[in-house]
């Protein structure tokens, strides 16, 4: 800081003895000293090692999603019988993709869409490879219309490319007018198809003491069962299957005890049971 500064009085010529004169200053202050940034070199060598493994890690990101180090090399198709696992892994259209981002219900789906696989579904195999694993359709039997005798599943679907039907499979042949013979067939009823399968697969015929021979059916009549050594039962459609089932059973009972002639049991009318 500076001082006051006073000016000593002079004489001048002319003037009044004794007259004085004197300039003041204001005080002068010194410009603040500047600041320095002060970084600590331990700061400056995390801050790098970080941005360097960030840097590294997406570069390797990037390296994995387009780079040939996760790519689909292999496929491996599992349950095929009937399919050509080449055409399976053609339709799949995973190869080369990468396992990070293929899309595996997608692929499963177009797998399903062949003929002849029921389900399908894929699964990744790191680091390269995908197991494609396959459930194909499975005949049941037959459903036959004429001279056309077509392949089935137990739930009634008409079947091209399947895996055959076990050995004595049922038929059942559908009695009607002749059809032309470049009229497409009738499609199979599925509930007559699904109402067979249902008696063979609970042991109803077991249980019943009676031995089929034959499923008919007609479409103004439904289901009838041709028995063995006995009357033969119109079963219809699957309504109150459980209550058929036991009247049938009651109606065989009393035709044994009481030596009833009988050729043929009709189940469709409920409790109005008829002996023909």
């Amino acid at each position: 800081m500076f001082s006051w500064l006073r000016r000593k009085p002079t004489r001048r010529a002319g003037g009044n003895a004794g007259s004085r004169r004197h300039f003041e200053l204001g005080a002068v202050r010194r410009p603040p000293p500047r600041r320095r940034l002060h970084i600590p070199l331990r700061r400056i060598a995390v801050t790098t090692a970080v941005l360097a493994i960030l840097g590294g890690a997406t570069y390797g990101s990037v390296s994995l999603l387009t780079g040939e180090t996760l790519r689909v090399r292999d496929v491996t198709v599992v349950g095929a019988q009937i399919t050509d696992p080449h055409v399976i892994a053609r339709a799949s259209g995973l190869g080369g993709e990468s396992l990070l981002t293929l899309d595996a219900a997608a692929a499963a789906a177009r797998v399903a869409a062949i003929e002849g696989i029921r389900e399908a579904t894929v699964h990744r195999d790191w680091p390269n490879a995908v197991i494609i694993d396959v459930i194909e359709d499975q005949a049941w039997g037959y459903w036959q219309n004429g001279d056309v005798r077509r392949l089935i599943s137990a739930d009634g679907r008409v079947l091209g490319l399947s895996r055959p039907p076990a050995e004595g499979a049922p038929t059942i042949i559908e009695v009607g007018p002749p059809v032309s013979a470049d009229a497409p067939p009738l499609e199979p009823d599925r509930d007559t198809v699904q109402l067979v399968a249902r008696l063979i697969g609970d042991d109803s015929f077991k249980q019943l003491r009676v031995t089929p021979t034959g499923f008919i059916f007609r479409r103004d009549r439904g289901l009838t069962v041709l028995v063995a050594d006995g009357p033969h039962a119109v079963f219809g459609d699957s309504h109150n299957y459980e209550f058929k089932v036991a009247a049938w059973g009651a109606l065989l009972d009393r035709i044994d005890e009481q030596r009833l002639e009988a050729n043929e049991i009709d189940l469709r009318f409920g409790a109005s049971l008829v002996l023909r």
